[in-house]
């Protein structure tokens, strides 16, 4: 039962990552549109913007991912789960903040919880597969004597 719950949690997860990379993929083109600019981002502060959060989750997001579907394919699913929702909702923060053009009067708030989120999830990652190493030395040694 427990198994099934953890799954559909980390499953939707995903899928609500795939939904937030395609909203930010939109905000781009929208506005590109708006100010007509083809390539980069000219002197439009909300394109800079709002390509610099979807570029900053390409860039982080994979590898999160890839770290949590080895401790979801190694049945760490209680890691795997905590370690995802921690990744989304640092990308969340990270791309309000980042998208805010009046942010220096917020203090970078929510781009620093989403950046410290996202590495925390990183860190919960790297700790189920050491877990992981470690068990499988463990039960490598006591398979050799």
């Amino acid at each position: 039962m427990e198994r099934i719950i953890l799954e559909s949690i980390f499953l939707s997860t995903v899928i609500f990552l795939v939904l937030f990379y395609i909203k930010l993929f939109r905000k781009v083109i929208y506005f590109r549109g708006k100010e007509k600019i083809a390539l980069g981002g000219g002197d439009a502060e909300q394109l800079i913007r709002a390509m610099r959060a979807h570029s900053n989750f390409n860039e982080n997001v994979p590898l999160g991912l890839v770290l949590s579907m080895f401790l979801y394919f190694h049945n760490y699913l209680i890691l795997c789960c905590i370690s995802i929702i921690t990744l989304s909702i640092g990308r969340i923060f990270h791309a309000k903040g980042i998208s805010d053009v009046n942010e220096k009067n917020t203090s970078y708030n929510l781009r620093r919880k989403g950046m410290k989120l996202t590495i925390y999830s990183h860190k919960i990652s790297l700790l189920g597969i050491v877990y992981f190493l470690i068990q499988s030395v463990y039960f490598f040694i006591l398979n050799v004597k």
